[in-house]
């Protein structure tokens, strides 16, 4: 009981060109895995930033429960964490000259004004 394959109408020549040009661009597509040391070092730093907010939330105090998300430092963020970190930092300038020209105003309302003006 040999059973036989049907003759194949492409030539084997034909079917090995075809087989050359499709891999190529399909390996050059295919995702890369991460090394093994790529992904130890991964995990090594997410378990330190899972660390860092254990600590965190612990110094909170007070009985407050807000969520603390496991970020990375700066360094290591992506550059929109960056931009809303200095975002944040802006802000809080912002607010300090606005605050200290408060209480300049209601210290002393004349001389800050024509200060000002």
């Amino acid at each position: 009981m040999t059973a036989e394959l049907p003759e194949s109408s492409i030539p084997d020549e034909a079917w090995e060109e075809f087989q050359r040009a499709s891999e190529g661009p399909a390996r050059l597509a295919a995702p890369k895995e991460p090394s093994a040391r790529a992904r130890m070092v991964t995990e090594r730093l997410r378990l330190e930033d899972e660390a860092a907010a254990r600590r965190q939330r612990r110094r909170r105090g007070w009985g407050r429960k807000a969520a603390v998300r496991a970020e990375p430092e700066a360094w290591r963020a992506w550059p929109s964490r960056q931009r809303r970190a200095r975002r944040r930092r802006a802000w809080g300038v912002f607010w300090v000259v606005v605050v200290v020209v408060v209480v300049l105003l209601v210290m002393n309302p004349e001389r800050t004004l024509s200060w000002l003006v």
